[in-house]
């Protein structure tokens, strides 16, 4: 059974079918001799599309962690995103214990309305893959002539360190390890050093764990180790 969570919010219908397009950005050139020459190039963003259905009635084969919402709600919640420029955490999760995670940011959407599906829509939804801009500071001399006389680069780097965090809506552990250790497999370590206060904060919401961390809430406080601000 697939579930799909945009921004840590659970869509009430998993969609039938999920695209993820790895773009290249190789180019093919030709020569003056007629000859092909293929350049290679750095990978392109890849792009994630998917059709879904937000149901305005509360159907037996449709989802809610805490109860029905409405069409209305996760329309406001993919105009939120746009609007806003947000980038986010996008999750599938495949059975009990298969979740792939990716940072994107919401390309556009399209909603449908059609007499077959009654007062509900259809969505058909384009997402992008995020990766964050590395900064980069060049430092360079001249002399009295002002000709340039040398040139370094270095990019901005930060000192790591214990950071107490609270976790804020839409959190994921995945995506805190994307952001303080630049690697989101790096999960556990959030959730080891944090068991007692993650497994407290998910029986106080009424569940029986929080599934090693897949079930975080709110202003629950945490400390990331040796973390990258």
């Amino acid at each position: 059974m697939y579930h799909f969570f945009i921004d840590g919010v659970l869509l009430p219908v998993p969609p039938s079918k999920l695209n993820i397009k790895i773009k290249n950005k190789n180019e093919t050139v030709t020569l003056v001799d007629g000859s092909e020459y293929n350049v290679l190039k750095r990978a392109g963003l890849s792009e994630i599309s998917f059709e879904c259905l937000l149901p305005n009635f509360d159907y037996p084969f449709s989802v809610y962690e805490n109860g029905f919402l409405n069409a209305d709600y996760f329309l406001d919640l993919f105009e939120k995103l746009k609007v806003e420029q947000r980038v986010f955490t996008f999750c599938v999760e495949r059975g009990a214990s298969a979740r792939s995670f990716f940072n994107c940011a919401l390309e556009d959407y399209t909603i449908t309305e059609s007499s077959d599906e009654g007062f509900d829509f259809r969505v058909g939804i384009k997402l992008k893959q995020h990766t964050p801009r590395k900064t980069v500071v060049i430092n360079s001399a001249a002399d009295s002539s002002g000709a340039k006389i040398s040139e370094t680069k270095r990019e901005i780097t930060t000192k790591a360190g214990n950071i107490a965090y609270k976790i804020k809506s839409g959190d994921t552990l995945w995506a805190l390890a994307k952001r303080y250790y630049g690697d989101g497999s790096r999960w556990k370590e959030i959730y080891d050093a944090n068991a007692e206060n993650i497994e407290t904060a998910a029986k106080n919401h009424g569940r029986a764990s929080s599934s090693e961390g897949w079930w975080i809430y709110p202003e629950t406080e945490i400390e990331i180790k040796n973390g990258i601000k």
